[in-house]
């Protein structure tokens, strides 16, 4: 899709306030479009249109919704990536109250803006991507929550890009492999050692923000006969079947 049509856009992001999905925010700007964030936290920026919402509050996703249409026009495109991180402990350890709510905004958080956008787009042609993740992907140890919504994520988008391509609707998600957000970067600061996933990781380093973002955007508004699919943007991990041996030097 052309700058000029992008422009053209209006976009909503959830999980937009920070880390990947602020930086889809920025992605988006500079491309021209209309962007309004829903997020529990306001969008550092106070220039940035911004709407506090649960994302698995129905009643409050649809009237914020409605709201981002009166203030910033018609609604085509959806990145959801509002998301909240797992336990990370073993299955036998899980409080089911933790992992219910896990479920809950990963994958309700996702199903839900994106069928009232789609309820709303009156026969125009639209987009939606979501965030999966590379634990989507085999099996994980400590992810029997987290991700495990990945993965229904992942199904999510497959069964609604099959529903919503009569509609003119692509559906779409990315995988994303570790990424150097603010909140990584403050567990580096903590202490944790990130060379063992460089040492995995056939690029050997974490993706920023912002090239994440231009993954994700560019499946958006561009992949116009892309549908119903989640590439991996993990810098080769997931192709790797053995444990990398880097040479030194």
């Amino acid at each position: 899709m052309a700058e000029s049509d992008a422009a053209q856009r209006h976009v909503v992001v959830t999980g937009g306030a920070s880390g990947i999905g602020a930086a889809v925010v920025a992605e988006l700007q500079g491309r021209g479009a209309a962007v309004t964030v829903l997020d529990l936290a306001a969008h550092p920026d106070p220039a940035v249109a911004s709407i506090a919402v649960d994302l698995v509050d129905e009643p409050g996703v649809i009237a914020a919704l409605e709201r981002a249409a009166r203030e910033r026009g018609s609604i085509t495109a959806l990145v959801a990536s509002a998301g909240v991180r797992g336990a990370f402990v073993p299955a036998l350890e899980l409080d089911l109250d933790a992992v219910r709510r896990v479920l809950e905004v990963n994958v309700l958080g996702t199903l839900v803006p994106a069928r009232e956008i789609v309820r709303r787009l009156d026969g125009r042609a639209g987009s939606i991507v979501a965030i999966s993740s590379t634990t989507a992907y085999r099996g994980w140890a400590n992810q029997a929550d987290y991700g495990t919504s990945k993965a229904a994520v992942r199904q999510l988008v497959e069964n609604l890009a099959v529903e919503w391509a009569p509609l003119g609707v692509r559906v779409n998600a990315v995988a994303p492999g570790h990424t150097l957000t603010a909140m990584v970067q403050g567990m580096v600061d903590s202490g944790y050692d990130l060379a063992p996933v460089r040492e995995r990781t056939p690029l050997g380093r974490l993706a920023s923000p912002e090239e994440m973002a231009r993954e994700i955007v560019h499946l958006l508004l561009d992949a116009s006969f892309v549908t119903g699919q989640t590439p991996a943007v993990d810098g080769g991990r997931t192709a790797v079947r053995k444990q990398l041996r880097r040479r030194a030097g």
